[in-house]
């Protein structure tokens, strides 16, 4: 019984001291100036649209509020985040110091899953959550481009409208599947509202109606890459409709 006290006892106090040393070691880091600023930007396929020197300069609020040599225990953390996501190419940040002092910034990119051609302005590119960027100077994603015949409300995201949302829903998967991402090129919004897409290498113009039911129509377009076309001949068709019910048309 005496050795079980003595056991508790001495587990309790070791406890005791570790807590002490952590949170000795903690006051003593958190009065440490910043020694460096590490930026992890994570690879989104190779694509990047920011780099170290932009989000250094974010944090440091272009020059007006260094972070270099500040002491930790004086840095607002969150705020730092928020001027690093106010980058529209940044999806989120986390930013903490490590133990040698360092302010370590990992940094999750938007991912572009398509690109609007607007003639009367400048060309919006559309993330994975249906968030509209702008076209990035330091990069050119290899997207879809889409070209609308009708104008749209949509101000920061498809998301918006009901509409935008069965789009988003068309590119991701699109995006998602390796053979659709290779092979479609453009998507056409026509003034109704219906789709037409564009091939990257037959030369068959897709008529796939309205936003929906995609899992059935690219069904059949699969057959018809698949079965048809290697019967039938590559350039025998111009236009293959999947549109309609339990139908293929082809023309």
């Amino acid at each position: 019984m005496k050795r079980d006290i003595k056991t508790i006892l001495f587990f309790s106090i070791a406890a005791a001291v570790m807590v002490v040393i952590i949170g000795f070691t903690g006051v003593k880091n958190s009065g440490k100036p910043v020694n460096d600023v590490l930026v992890k930007i994570q690879d989104q396929n190779g694509d990047y649209f920011t780099d170290q020197m932009e989000i250094i300069s974010l944090m440091n609020a272009g020059s007006t509020d260094y972070v270099l040599g500040q002491s930790i225990e004086h840095l607002d953390l969150k705020m730092l985040e928020q001027r690093v996501e106010s980058n529209p190419f940044v999806k989120e940040a986390q930013i903490y110091r490590d133990i040698k002092g360092n302010l370590i910034v990992k940094v999750e990119q938007a991912r572009p899953i398509a690109r609007i051609f607007n003639p009367n302005g400048p060309d919006q590119y559309i993330d994975e959550d249906g968030r509209l960027l702008p076209v990035n100077a330091k990069h050119t994603a290899r997207v879809p481009i889409i070209e609308t015949e009708r104008g749209f409300s949509w101000e920061r995201s498809l998301t918006e409208t009901d509409y935008g949302n069965d789009i988003l829903a068309l590119l991701n998967y699109i995006e998602k599947d390796k053979f659709w991402s290779a092979q479609i090129a453009q998507v056409v919004i026509e003034k109704d509202g219906q789709l037409k897409l564009l091939p990257q290498v037959t030369k068959q113009e897709i008529i796939f109606g309205m936003p929906d039911d995609l899992d059935s129509k690219f069904k059949k377009l699969m057959v018809f890459y698949k079965e048809i076309l290697p019967n039938k001949g590559w350039n025998t068709y111009e236009l293959v409709n999947v549109k309609f019910e339990n139908q293929i048309v082809c023309e």
